[in-house]
């Protein structure tokens, strides 16, 4: 199983979503990493995460201000760059399956491969088998 997106835009505040979505959105927006080859199958989704990013980024420094219009109008992009971001990070982890490196250059939170409790056994069984082993040769059969 390859690494994995880390959903935790979700529950984000303002503050860290919008820091978070911006850095997400100059890495999708890099020709250089994401060539316009790698959209074709989801030629729309790039361009409406874009476009939301950037009316998001201008409401949330409008909402310092502490104008509730203003304030609700952010909450109501963020909800949707959430779900934009939700298909993009399944996009990625599809295109990880041959290329693992592309979600390292998407500025998305990359889950931490955790080791199988299955190699702990395993190398648990050799340490005993060797220590068996050890005492067969030490202990012998008195005489």
């Amino acid at each position: 199983m390859g690494s994995r997106i880390v959903r935790d835009y979700h529950h984000m505040a303002p503050t860290l979503f919008h820091g978070f979505n911006q850095g997400v959105a100059t890495a999708l927006s890099d020709k250089t990493r994401f060539p316009d080859s790698f959209w074709t199958a989801h030629p729309a989704l790039l361009e409406s995460y874009l476009a939301a990013s950037a009316k998001h980024d201008a409401v949330y420094h409008e909402s310092m201000h502490g104008s509730r219009l203003v304030i609700a109008e952010r909450e109501l992009l963020q909800a949707q760059l959430v779900l934009n971001l939700d298909e993009i990070a399944s996009v990625l982890e599809m295109a990880a399956v041959r290329n693992p490196e592309i979600l390292l250059a998407s500025a998305f939170t990359i889950a931490k491969e955790k080791r199988g409790r299955a190699r702990a056994k395993v190398a648990s069984a050799a340490l005993k088998t060797a220590r068996a082993g050890t005492e067969g040769e030490e202990g012998g059969t008195p005489t």
